[in-house]
């Protein structure tokens, strides 16, 4: 069986490849995450969420692994980043595998690259939504039960009347009629966070949501949350 250390920001896509890995018999070992720090948004385009990753580990029963950038750090040092997380995944959780939320690849233009730099770090790395468009995701979202929340949208792509809302059907219809326009928007353009899941013992509730603005995204960061607990629905999910 694989352990599986989930490379993960709490979003949709990270969210959805755990439960896809779960579901396919892995074990998940943990979730790993990248803190920037004070340059988080500058390296990532989005706001810091550790409080937010560790919530989500804890909902789900397994640790949270958060590495520190430091003044060396670089994005697209892939080989580099991967192997830092394949290393502080195997001390932490002995976990073998690394499971990557990425739906388009764009180191390369292929997966293979993220293989490559898994392997040479002795590890094996699974890409479980790899190809799937907005579209599928959303709709997956709402066949499994996650509930997710628009934290960020492209302005030039995405209305800026969804930031602030749930993934739902008025969603979907928005981006399929999008699409039928020749106007395809895809999951760069969005940014999520869930708060409710078939694997969540509980779920998260904003309490303060700040915009903003990076690039050429309007962002909500989530300045205060809480999280309820309660009970994981039977038979839902598996962690191993």
């Amino acid at each position: 069986m694989k352990k599986c250390a989930v490379i993960y920001s709490g979003g949709k896509d990270s969210h959805l490849a755990l439960l896809e890995a779960a579901s396919s018999g892995a074990k998940i070992a943990c979730l790993v995450s990248f803190d920037g720090g004070a340059g988080h948004a500058e390296y990532f385009n989005d706001y810091r969420k550790p409080e937010l990753v560790a919530a989500h580990a804890g909902l789900l029963g397994v640790p949270a692994v958060i590495l520190k950038t430091g003044p060396d750090f670089r994005v697209k040092a892939l080989a580099r980043n991967v192997a830092l997380m394949a290393r502080a995944a195997r001390e932490a959780c002995g976990a073998d595998t690394l499971v990557s939320g990425v739906a388009r690849c764009r180191c390369g233009g292929k997966i293979d690259s993220w293989r490559k730099a898994a392997a040479r770090a002795g590890f094996g790395l699974d890409a479980p939504v790899i190809g799937f468009d907005l579209i599928y995701a959303v709709r997956l979202c709402l066949e499994l039960g996650v509930r997710a929340l628009i934290t960020g949208v492209e302005a030039k792509k995405v209305d800026r009347r969804w930031l602030g809302r749930e993934l739902d059907g008025e969603f979907l219809a928005y981006l399929s009629a999008e699409k039928k326009a020749g106007r395809t928007v895809d999951g760069s353009d969005l940014q999520t966070l869930v708060l409710e899941s078939p694997a969540f013992a509980g779920r998260v509730i904003p309490l303060k949501l700040v915009p903003g603005r990076i690039a050429g995204q309007e962002l909500l960061k989530v300045e205060k949350f809480r999280v309820v607990r309660g009970r994981r629905r039977a038979g839902a999910w598996n962690r191993g």
